[in-house]
């Protein structure tokens, strides 16, 4: 119950978010199928960030996720940069010795057409974080970023305070 009192609190929230692309539909929700694989993270600057956080919860200027279709989500990070060229075929090799106490689990709403994805941890009790993933459409630039066609674009939620709290601007890697 207290999973299905949140996920709903979620859609309401994320339900008014507007996404980078005001003018035209460049972005929509990503489904699992687009979410799952190999991804490196891309630097926002601070005016495209909430203002939320007062400080970055994931410092590392260098970034790789892989969410795997079993639901495992594992990262890698490193700082400083500059950060290395790495194909999806280096990342998972690298993620094998990597702990998996990280899942993630796609959801979606018929009622709002909306899905998110709530990441869970093993390793620490009650840890959740949600996510409403978009991927790009149709390429866009805001304030000097470039936002490529299949780009994916997380936005966290804080679900009792009811706004997004952090962007991730991911790119696939190959």
């Amino acid at each position: 119950m207290l999973m299905q009192r949140m996920i709903l609190m979620v859609f309401l929230t994320l339900l008014y978010t507007m996404g980078f692309a005001q003018a035209a539909p460049a972005e929509r929700n990503a489904t699992a199928r687009e979410i799952q694989g190999d991804w490196q993270l891309l630097p926002l600057p601070s005016a495209l960030e909430p203002k939320f956080l007062a400080l970055d919860p994931w410092p590392a200027e260098c970034q790789w996720y892989s969410y795997a279709p079993s639901g495992q989500l594992k990262s890698i990070d490193k700082t400083p940069g500059p950060c290395e060229t790495t194909s999806a075929a280096e990342l998972e090799h690298i993620v094998t010795a990597v702990p998996a106490v990280v899942t993630w689990h796609y959801v979606m709403s018929p009622d709002h057409q909306k899905g998110f994805l709530i990441v869970t941890r093993t390793d620490v009790n009650r840890y959740m974080e949600f996510w409403e993933p978009h991927i790009v459409a149709v390429p866009f630039t805001k304030d000097g970023v470039d936002f490529a066609q299949g780009d994916l674009i997380l936005y966290l939620a804080n679900v009792q305070a009811h706004h997004v709290v952090w962007i991730r601007h991911l790119r696939r890697l190959n």
